[in-house]
């Protein structure tokens, strides 16, 4: 997928909101977002790694431009994906962070939404 298929997902995942001058204003900022974070060339989504078995995060998925996260391929490529798709592929370096959400909704409760700050 390229940055340009990707902002145009998003945008079409994030509508409707509902106010004119509100949707342009936040489309812009999006697309600003995306502009920036998302690196030239072909990217790898979350669809691509459906073969790992994990389920997408649903709150990654809701706010992709703020929660998703381009990492790099063992092949050189890139690729934007949520945080179980990411801690799928790379489950040592983020094994620390999981066993602190572990012990949040062990806290708190499994239906918390507790997001821990990315790194």
């Amino acid at each position: 997928m390229t940055k340009i298929e990707i902002i145009e997902r998003t945008l079409r995942q994030i509508r409707p909101i509902p106010f004119q001058t509100e949707e342009q204003d936040e489309e812009a900022f999006i697309i600003s977002v995306l502009q920036d974070r998302l690196p030239d060339g072909d990217i790898r989504t979350c669809e691509d790694f459906k073969h790992l078995g994990v389920e997408c995060c649903e709150i990654c998925h809701d706010s992709p431009h703020y929660e998703l996260s381009v990492i790099d391929l063992p092949d050189g490529g890139k690729a934007w994906v949520c945080d179980s798709v990411k801690h799928a592929m790379y489950p040592e370096k983020y094994r620390d962070r999981r066993e602190a959400e572990q012990m949040l909704r062990e806290i708190f409760g499994e239906d918390v939404g507790i997001k821990v700050a990315r790194k």
